[in-house]
């Protein structure tokens, strides 16, 4: 897994449609008082098969970050509607937030081979590839970003297990050097 340290003073405010939910607002200060850690994870697209895979992974999985205080956010590029059709075949416990850019099309072909997140953009730039996620801690009503967690390859993504050891490591404090790409390696200049 490759991981990259980002500022620790960075925080997220949003309100976003949840599609798990009819496209109701959810807001990052609710998610922040309800855990302690929220785990968001940016997806490449509604039609990508890797992106299905993992948000399937992470319903079996629930459970145990639950256990952790860790919420697990998934959020696509697109629209509620292609969120809410994730809801329904896939049953997840957790939020799938819309969060299209502002360059969205409406061109399926476009869409899906370079996604453009509006609020989380600053976020997927720190990732060597979509899907990637973002590990943030809870500071009052406020998101923190701990981390970015991805891989180097395009086509796969840190395990279960591996993001539940990274959710470990920060329980038990530990903050040794990380391995893999930096922040400033990759994204906007």
């Amino acid at each position: 897994m490759s991981k990259c340290r980002v500022g620790r003073d960075e925080s997220i405010v949003f309100t976003l449609p949840d599609a798990s939910v009819g496209g109701e607002k959810r807001r990052s200060e609710t998610l922040a008082r309800e855990h302690e850690r929220v785990l968001v994870v940016l997806l490449r697209s509604h039609y990508c098969p890797l992106s299905r895979e993992i948000v399937q992974s992470l319903r079996d999985e629930y459970g145990s970050f639950a256990s952790r205080s860790t919420a697990v956010v998934a959020v696509l590029p697109d629209s509620v509607e292609r969120g809410a059709v994730w809801q329904r075949r896939y049953e997840l416990p957790f939020s799938v937030l819309a969060d299209p850019g502002e360059s969205e099309s409406g061109d399926d072909e476009a869409a899906s081979s370079s996604p453009s997140f509006g609020t989380f953009e600053p976020y997927a730039d720190y990732l060597q590839s979509l899907p990637g996620g973002a590990l943030f801690r809870t500071d009052g009503d406020e998101l923190r970003l701990i981390e970015t967690v991805g891989t180097d390859g395009r086509q796969s993504f840190p395990s279960i297990e591996e993001l539940l050891s990274e959710i470990e490591s920060h329980d038990r404090g530990e903050t040794g050097q990380r391995v893999g790409p930096r922040a400033d390696t990759y994204g906007r200049h």
